[in-house]
């Protein structure tokens, strides 16, 4: 190998592996961190027991595990070894193991001393994916608590926007410069309203025209990846090879994009953001980057995926400029604005702040550690937790306080996703009745752990379709690794069953992603109570119900658009899972007719499976109807007066300034959550919807606050003021205050503005002439008397000359009268 850059800073890292067990070392892209040094320390004395190398892409760590096998005339699993989700390459002379961060995590959970190993290198922190995060706080846990011989070393091509430091602050901070030449950057703007793929497509062309070397171009992902090859194969010349690089490729694909193309030849490779600093691809001279990644977060009201079209961070831009210069000096052409180059974001969103945290919960509840007993580089969000440590609950993974249980230790064990875990548990258990179940889940899982074999055919969304294509290649290898691991010492079919089983097993899995068809089959109704919907012209458009495994949301639209399904049989479902489905008694109002209607329906979460009218009309069917009709026309179908309104703004406000008494909360959210609880008992003997208007609203409001506290509220937040002639004049309360409409004559000697909640709310003064129209409007009526009023006074005195309009009104007697009968 030939000298890089991080060989100079190997006496300064040999150095420090002796006094400190915590290292962060910033090198760029190319520099020989993730190559270089790790075989270097295989002969270095320092550090004792195996070296552990994190990857944060699989593509990635196999690559970079045969390259150094090469570089030791070996093979992968001799002294470099692999261990990546579905395969793995170790033998007994493995010293280096090049592995992902989801693999660390299991062998931490495996071994929690983690024996025999001495260093773990975290390569690419900067991109923070959620499993990395993960890897790290508790491997961080492992040292703190178990082994504080184990050396971790946090390796990034950049910190800008990364709290490595903040996390370990006695780390030691190692820096090497890289080696790289000058990027000269070109902006190239696509015009508004003009397709940002075509002008790509054109700059590509124009760039292998007038540049030497080879070119790698940015893009999304893989169906803009397709269309740009489809779109250049037309217009380039045949000396040019066009290179695909994404996650889903074969390995061959794989090796053709990042080798140097043979003599005589150029290459052009399009790449996802796995290409940013996770490979090394030689012979780069020329980036064309779109600016654009494909992003997933999740909707946390949902459940479901947002999928959207995002622009990179400055980090990433800066990242994938740099792969120009690796060589010679290069040169990148980015397809927006220098202005929008400085609006851009510092730095990627960590994944842990917009991902599903089930896996995470469930390993964690593995682990016996919640989320705030560990050191995280991003604390992940507290509602994304409760909506995972839900969806475990519902799924019998955790129990009530969030414990695993047998069957969530059984799914953690297999290290799949939750859902597909218990998918391939509940297979196993169906094998008797269902010969093939579990060879069926085992593909399944397979097929969406992988990825869509058939993606980008114009295939609809049928999973049933797609399972011929999972039992090979990479979906083969992995569904196969999983059913030898669940047939140890037992037997099951080594053939699917019926295609018709995979409905059942995915709803198994996704309980809260059963859709069943409205609107005359162009709908969809999921069982969490979202909406979905088929590409138009899909082949399941019309069934009855669907099992969803993939789904995500759009832009602009209330409905999820549907990607992978399965037909459903209901009552296969029910007969092996009655627990999904509750029977109870239904009553509501005929939108026509206004008739009460009662019936006996069986649900399955949000829907409705089957339901029987009922004849037998109860008083509690009137009420339940009542609520319903209520909760679906919303409160303001009550009779609201303006004092009930200024009840709940009143109690508001005593939360906000006297909040160390015991508030309730009136709020129209609080109110519709709790409607039953509060509404229930003043609906006796009522029957009609529309005898609901002669309901006292305030007066059952206001016997949701404490008796002893309604005096307090009467004094210190009353109804009305006693204005200095005696009048007592209505307080208009609001959600951030309380304002007085009184006429100026009727304040006259009033020095200071009127102080409600023990002084602490000025009452807001809106100061009216004779004729009640506006004239000032103040929170500082002293500030008012001394100043503006001389003006006012002047106008006042033209316009309405019977009134009073004196020099001190502070000092005036109040009137409601003119001069005439003062």
């Amino acid at each position: 190998m030939s000298t890089l850059p991080i060989q100079d800073l190997f006496p300064s890292i040999r150095e420090n592996l002796k006094q400190h067990n915590q290292l962060i070392l910033r090198a760029p892209t190319g520099a020989g961190k993730s190559t270089a040094l790790p075989l270097a320390m295989l002969a270095w004395p320092e550090i004792h027991g195996k070296i552990l190398l994190l990857e944060p892409r699989r593509l990635a760590a196999r690559m970079i595990a045969r390259f150094l096998a090469t570089q030791l005339g070996e093979r992968v699993g001799q002294r470099v070894g692999l261990r990546v989700r579905g395969e793995s390459k170790v033998s007994d002379d493995t010293r280096l193991e090049v592995v992902t961060e989801g693999v660390l995590t299991r062998m931490i959970q495996a071994d929690p001393e983690l024996s025999g190993v001495g260093l773990v290198l975290f390569d690419e922190v900067h991109e923070r994916h959620l499993a990395t995060d993960l890897a790290l706080a508790l491997a961080l846990e492992v040292q703190a608590g178990l082994r504080d011989d184990l050396t971790l070393m946090l390796m990034s091509a950049t910190l800008q926007g990364q709290p490595l430091k903040t996390l370990l602050p006695e780390a030691v901070l190692l820096e090497s410069e890289g080696r790289s030449y000058p990027v000269s950057l070109e902006y190239a703007p696509v015009p508004a309203g003009q397709p940002w793929l075509g002008a790509l497509v054109s700059q590509v062309q124009r760039q292998l025209s007038e540049r030497e070397g080879n070119l790698l171009v940015f893009l999304p992902g893989m169906g803009e990846i397709r269309a740009v090859e489809a779109q250049l194969r037309e217009r380039v010349g045949r000396e040019v090879d066009l290179c695909p690089l994404y996650g889903q490729l074969s390995a061959a694909e794989q090796d053709r994009a990042v080798a140097v193309p043979a003599p005589g030849r150029r290459k052009v490779v399009l790449a996802t953001n796995l290409a940013e600093s996770s490979l090394t691809i030689d012979g780069i001279t020329v980036v064309v980057d779109s600016g654009y990644q494909r992003r997933a977060g999740m909707n946390l009201r949902s459940g479901q995926t947002r999928l959207e079209l995002a622009r990179i961070s400055q980090s990433s831009a800066a990242q994938r400029a740099g792969r120009a210069g690796r060589l010679m000096p290069g040169h990148c052409v980015r397809l927006w604005s220098e202005a929008m180059q400085q609006g851009l974001a510092e730095a990627e969103t960590p994944e842990i702040q917009r991902a599903d945290l089930a896996p995470m919960v469930l390993e964690l509840a593995a682990w016996g550690s919640q989320a705030d007993e560990l050191s995280w580089l991003s604390p992940p969000p507290g509602n994304a937790l409760a909506r995972a440590r839900q969806l475990l609950q519902q799924l019998a993974l955790l129990d009530d306080h969030g414990r695993i249980t047998a069957l969530g230790r059984r799914v953690q064990g297999l290290g799949a996703d939750p859902r597909h875990g218990l998918m391939l548990l509940r297979g196993l258990e169906r094998e008797a009745a269902q010969p093939g179940s579990l060879k069926l889940a085992c593909l399944l899982a397979a097929l969406l752990e992988e990825g869509d074999p058939l993606r980008g055919r114009d295939l609809g969304a049928d999973l049933g379709r797609r399972l011929t294509a999972a039992s090979s290649g990479r979906h083969g290898q992995m569904a196969n690794k999983w059913f030898r691991q669940l047939t140890r010492g037992g037997r099951a079919r080594e053939r699917e069953a019926h295609h018709s089983e995979a409905g059942v097993l995915l709803a198994l899995a996704y309980p809260d992603r059963i859709a069943a068809c409205r609107d005359n089959g162009l709908r969809y109704q999921l069982s969490n109570g979202s909406g979905a919907t088929l590409a138009e012209q899909d082949p399941l458009l019309g069934t009855s119900y669907l099992a969803v495994a993939s789904l995500s949301e759009r832009a602009g639209r209330s409905d999820g658009l549907i990607h992978l399904a399965v037909q459903l049989d209901l009552p296969a479902l029910e007969a092996v899972a009655p627990h999904l489905f509750t029977r109870c008694r239904s009553a509501h109002y005929d939108r026509q007719s206004g008739v009460l209607r009662a019936e006996q329906q069986t649900r399955l979460g949000a829907l409705i499976t089957a339901r029987e009218p009922c004849s037998d009309l109860q008083p509690e069917d009137h009420l339940s109807a009542l609520l319903a009709e209520i909760r679906r026309r919303g409160l303001a179908c009550l009779p609201w007066t303006d004092r009930s309104r200024a009840l709940q703004h009143r109690v508001a406000l005593a939360q906000r300034y006297l909040g160390e008494l015991a508030w309730p909360a009136l709020d129209d959210a609080t109110l519709e959550r709790e409607l039953a609880q509060w509404l229930t008992p003043y609906l006796t003997g009522i029957t009609r919807f529309g005898a609901l208007a002669k309901l006292d609203l305030y007066g059952i409001l206001k016997n949701r606050v404490p008796w002893e506290l309604q005096s307090m509220l009467a004094s210190e937040l009353p109804e009305t003021l006693t204005v200095p002639t005696g009048s007592a004049l209505t307080l208009q309360y609001h959600e951030d205050g309380v304002r007085l409409a009184v006429r100026v004559q009727e304040i006259y000697g009033q020095s200071a503005t009127p102080r409600l909640a023990r002084g602490q709310l000025p009452v807001t003064l809106e100061l009216l002439s004779p004729a009640r129209r506006p004239l000032q409007i103040t929170e500082d009526l002293a500030a008012f008397w001394q100043g503006a009023w001389q003006e006012v006074k002047k106008e006042m005195r033209g316009r309405y000359p019977k009134h009073l309009w004196p020099d001190d009104p502070a000092n005036t007697q109040p009137t409601k009268r003119t001069k005439k009968f003062s």
